[in-house]
This record gives structure tokens, sequence and C-alpha cells, in this order.
């Protein structure tokens, strides 16, 4: 049996595991639905604990939130329909919003158990009004239970630690980067340093969340945070070199053969560098040589071609002095000081946009679910607007919700079949618990097996969920067909409402996220180059890798124009940098030098500014070259860097011109 295999399985045991531990302490403290317990542990059921913990600990917050706000809503309005159907409506369509506005840290799990819990509490007791406290305690307590039982078996049945995945993940992510440095320094094919550049970026992108995940299960990742997120800050930093490298390798190549063979040497023994096993003597030499190699301001003055070959070689300097810092076992290490102020932090994009239009859908699509159960007084109308509450939760963020709904749909029916052959075949036939364990252990273990498995997540818990939630467990079972197929045909007549009003409302494919991703990508650069709130370096580099891994999800490299977005993206880390570097010595350069380059920089400002609201543009080179001009004839102070400020400027100008795909439409073909 395979690895991969046997974590499946034991991820499966565990859920299995749990949700009959769940359904027991239900039935023995007699909570009327001993279903919505195991129905939590499979919801909440993670292959790592600190994922566990994590997701846990937001969704109690989450569930006694909601409880609250059904209880208030049910008691406050319960006899004023329509402002009860609109006021439950615009609390989920808050939570929807807060939950996307999230993405997928921890906090958002949270926002989305308050949503869909006042549906679960508050739609079924509208008429009841005074037995909704009662059911809303019953119902966090069913809850509770199940997320007390997940938890628990997560972490003392063969559990999977957060610490090692994170190791894993972050010895994984420096492994890419090296590999792809050293075949980006050797010249190697595209085609696969495309394919590194892709991974190597999903990979980092992820790192910090797996942090927050087991920060939750290791004393020694909760002690070691401070090295740990400055090791991933270090991986973005050097990340961003690679893009730059990549780049200006390619064009000197193309340009000026000669002079890249020329420097192939040095670049192959900086390949070198890159494994493992180099010896940080060997580096620190090869550093010395790449900087010794770079042509001075006297060479750039007579050949401004030299200033390109500057660039490579200081940032491959760079990469090598890094490449040192990429310190794994800083991820294990446990020494650490009492403060944490002033941390670096990864920082990830947010959407305020999606976020407005998934919350606004989500009211939308429950107002008029609302509408139609109060006009046709429908007894089991509840049910319906429960799925069609979680189903706008559930799939908010995503390019194509409706698409995901219809699974659901197909696999809840799927399940709602077996739950009828349980109902009424199997169930009946049983005593004790004992029995009903063995009973129900197959159909948990399959289904926890095959969620594991990520291309069939979504199919194994709408079946799942489909089957417990009909099925309906209690202490004592009555089964009554008529009673089973309203509660049937309610379910999979608000998935399917869901899935129609998903597709009405969010018919937003793939396109839509690209182009406001491509905008996020402007605007972030037009807040580099503004300086009033430029970002830090770590946080503009992390956003925008962030982003750059968004659109990469989406984008076909098959397809020219995709692949020319995506490649500029991956400049506009550099260009950016390059802008916050020159915005943060342009008041210590000469007056003749810092006129045009603050001049520069704010044309930049306004360029980007203008691409981000989707009107053409094209760069402004005139008042880049005017400002490389005037700091190739000043003798710049190297205080702060400032006397590498024509290699920023000329950088600027090179994948400005590099990727008109992204940065407008260029006025010359080549950069200097």
């Amino acid at each position: 049996m395979s690895a991969t295999t046997a974590d499946r399985w034991i991820f499966a045991l565990r859920t299995t595991i749990a949700a009959l531990l769940a359904a027991y302490v239900a039935f023995l403290v007699n909570l009327p639905q001993a279903s919505t317990s195991m129905i939590t542990v499979v919801i909440v059921s993670q292959p790592l604990a600190g994922m566990a913990l994590s997701k846990s600990l937001y969704r109690v917050t989450g569930t006694m939130i909601g409880a609250v706000v059904a209880v208030a809503l049910t008691a406050g309005l319960n006899d004023q329909p329509e402002i009860f159907a609109l006021a439950a409506s615009a609390w989920i369509g808050l939570c929807v919003a807060a939950s996307t506005y999230l993405r997928d840290a921890p906090a958002s799990y949270g926002a989305m158990l308050s949503g869909y819990t006042v549906a679960i509490i508050a739609f079924p007791n509208v008429e009841t009004p005074d037995a909704v406290f009662l059911a809303a305690l019953d119902r966090a307590s069913e809850i509770l239970i199940g997320i007390v039982c997940a938890t628990t078996l997560s972490q003392v049945f063969f559990p999977k630690s957060a610490a090692d995945a994170l190791r894993d993940a972050t010895a994984a992510a420096v492994a890419s980067a090296a590999d792809w440095a050293a075949d980006t320094l050797r010249g190697r094919g595209e085609p696969k340093a495309q394919r590194d550049r892709r991974l190597l970026i999903t990979r980092v992108t992820k790192l910090d969340g797996l942090r927050i995940h087991a920060s939750f299960d290791s004393a020694a990742v909760r002690l070691a945070n401070r090295r740990i997120r400055l090791l991933h800050a270090r991986i973005v930093g050097f990340l961003a070199l690679l893009v730059s490298i990549h780049d200006r390798l390619d064009l000197l190549r193309a340009d000026r053969p000669d002079h890249f063979e020329r420097l192939k040497p040095l670049l192959d023994a900086a390949a070198d560098t890159m494994a493992k096993g180099a010896s940080p003597a060997s580096r620190d030499e090869t550093a010395r040589r790449l900087r010794a190699a770079a042509p001075d301001v006297d060479a750039m003055r007579a050949d401004r071609a030299m200033v390109l070959e500057r660039t490579i070689l200081l940032r491959v300097a760079d990469i090598v002095e890094l490449r040192d810092d990429l310190d794994v076992e800083a991820v294990t290490t446990a020494a650490e000081s009492a403060s944490q102020s002033g941390e670096p932090t990864l920082a990830r994009y947010r959407d305020h946009t999606l976020a407005l239009v998934s919350g606004l859908a989500a009211f939308a699509a429950l107002a008029v679910t609302c509408a139609f159960w109060i006009e046709t007084g429908w007894d089991a109308g509840s049910g319906a607007l429960i799925m069609v509450a979680v189903m706008m939760s559930l799939f908010a963020q995503q390019d194509d919700p409706a698409s995901s709904a219809i699974v659901f749909f197909v696999m809840t029916a799927a399940g709602t079949l077996l739950a009828a052959v349980y109902a009424f075949a199997i169930l009946p036939h049983l005593e004790g618990f004992e029995e009903l364990g063995l009973a129900l252990a197959p159909f948990l273990l399959v289904t926890g097996y095959v969620m594991a498995i990520p291309r069939y997540a979504l199919a194994a818990l709408a079946f799942g969920l489909g089957a417990f939630t009909l099925i309906g467990l209690t202490n004592v079972m009555t089964p009554d067909f008529p009673t089973f197929a309203n509660s049937a045909v309610s379910t999979l007549l608000g998935i399917g409402v869901a899935a129609v009003l998903l597709r009405v409302l969010r018919p937003i494919g793939a396109a839509w996220p690209i182009a406001r991703l491509t905008a996020g990508v402007r605007s972030d650069l037009a807040k580099a180059f503004a300086g009033r709130s430029a970002p830090s370096r770590l946080a503009f580099e992390s956003r925008m890798f962030d982003r750059v891994d968004g659109l990469m999800t989406r984008l076909d490299p098959g397809d020219p124009d995709q692949l020319a977005l995506e490649q500029g993206a991956l400049a506009g880390v550099r260009v950016g940098l390059n802008g916050l570097a020159l915005r943060a010595i342009v008041r210590d350069l000469p007056p003749a030098v810092g006129a045009p380059v603050a001049q520069a920089l704010a044309e930049l400002a306004r360029h980007f500014r203008r691409l981000a609201r989707g009107d053409s543009s094209a760069p402004p080179f005139d008042k880049l070259d005017t400002a490389l001009e005037a700091a190739l004839a000043a003798d710049l102070p190297p205080e702060h860097g400032a006397d590498e400020a024509p290699v920023w400027i000329s950088s600027l100008s090179t994948s400005l011109a590099q990727h008109p795909r992204m940065f407008g439409a260029a006025t010359r073909e080549r950069a200097a």
C-alpha cells in the first residue's frame, strides 16, 4: 500500500470513528438529531491535526454567533415574516461577503458558519418562536459534539502534524526555487522553467496559511514563528529576484549573444551554488566574483547596454547570497524572542468587489426563495431555504459556482437513494448502537476515503451530507415515507434553485476574475510608485505573488495572449520593487537627479492608475530616459544604495518594453 493510499485510509477510519462517537454522545445526552453531529464530523474533518484545530475554533465561534443571531431574529420578527426574511437574508449575505473577503484564512469559516447557522436554526422555527431557544441550544450542542469528536480524533488517532507538513512544504518550495534558479542561470528550456515557476509560486503562496494551521498543533512552530515568517519572506524575495534575472537573461541572450557567452562561466558557477550541498564559502566567493565583474559607472556611461549587464550580475550575486539564508531548519527551531512585533508578514490580496457581488447574490437568492416560501406556505420550504443558504455560502468564492452546485445536486440525489435504503430497509431492523455502527461504517469509510482525494472531495461530501441529512438519526426511528419524500424534495429543490440563481446572479466565469486580478496588479503598482502610502517590500511582493498565483490558475499558457499576460504579471513584481527602491532614495539624490526621477515615478503612478481603470496608456519612456541620463551623468552617493539608481531606472524601462500586454503599448521595440 502506497503512503498516499495509507494516509487516505487512516483519514477515512479516523472520520468514521469520530462520526460514530459523535452519534453515540448525541444519543447519550438525548439530542434530537444525531445526524447533525455526524454531518459536522464529516464537514470539519481535516487531514492535518493543526488544520482541524484552527478550523474548529472558528467554526465553534461562528456557530455560537449564528445561534445568537437566529434566536434574536426569530424572537423579534416572527410576527413579521417579510421583515424576518429580509433580515435573515441580509445577515447571511453579509456573512457570505465577509467569508469571501477573508478568502481561505481560518477566519473565513467562522464567517460562513455565522451565516448559514442562522438558516439552519431560524427558518424551521420561525413559526414557533417559543421553541427557537431550545432548538438553537440543541443544534449548537449537536454541532459542538461533532467538532469536539473530530478534533479529538485528529489529535489522538494517527495524527498528521501540520508542523511536519509545513516543514516539508517549505523544503519543497526552497528546492523548487533552487532548481528554477539553476535552470535559469544555465539557460535551460522555457517550458520547464514555466512549469517550475508555476509550481513554485503555488507553493510559496500557500506557506503562510499552512503556518497558521501549524501554530495550533506545534509549540515549536509557535515559538519559532518569527523565524518561519522571515524564512518565508526570504523565499518570496528569492522568487522576485529570479523573475528579474530570467527576463534580463532572455533580453541579453537575444540582443547581445556574445556578451551572454562571456558571462556564461560566471552564471554556471552561480548555478552550481544553488545546490543544497554547496558551501557558504563557495557562495561568498562566487558572489564576490559576480560583483567584481559588474560594469562600473564609466562603462555604463560609455555603453548604455552595460546597465543591463550590471543589473544581471548584481541580481545573480543577490540570489547567491540569499541562498544561504533559506534554512529550512528554522521551521523546527524553538528559540525565539518574546516580542513578536514588527515581524515580516506575507500579505494576501482582498477582493472587495467579489465580496460585495457574492454577498448581494446570496441576499437576492435567499430573498427570492423566502418570497416563494411565504407566498406558497410550503411546510417543507425551510429545508429548501437552508440548502440555498449553504450553497450560496460554500461556493461564493468560485469562478463558476453554479457548476459546483450542479455537482452537489447530482451527488445529493445519489445520497438520497442510499438514505432511502438505510431509512426503510436497514435501520428498522437494527437494535442497539453496535448494530447501527456496523451498518453505517462501510458507508462512512468509503465516503471518508473518497473525500481524501482532492478531485472527488466535493462529490463525496455532497453524497455523504445528502445521505445523513435524510436518514435523520434519532433515538426513536419512525420511518415515514411522505415525510422523507417531502424532505428529499425540499433539499434537492433548494440545491437546484441555488444552482439556477447562481447561474443567473453570478455568470462571471474566469474572464471576470482575470480582469479583476490584472487590474489589481496594476493598482498595486500604482501604489508602489505613488509613495504616499507605499507598502513595505514584503507586503508588496507577497500580495503580488498571490495575485499572480490567482492568474496562473486561470490562464492558459498555450494561448500566446494569456501567456504574455502571465509573464507580464510576474515582471510586475520587479517593476514594483524597482519603483519602491527609487521612491526610498529619491530624497537622497542630488536635485539634478532627484527631480527627473520624482517626475518619472509620478508619471508611472498615473500610468498604472489609468491601466487599472481600463484606460489605454503608453509607458512614460521619455521621463525614464531623462531620469536615466541624469543618473548616469551624476556622481551618486552610495548611501542607501543611491548609486544603483541607474540600474533600477533601466530595469523599469526594460520590463515595461518587454511586456506591453501588462504594462501598456510600448513606444519602442527595446528599452536599454
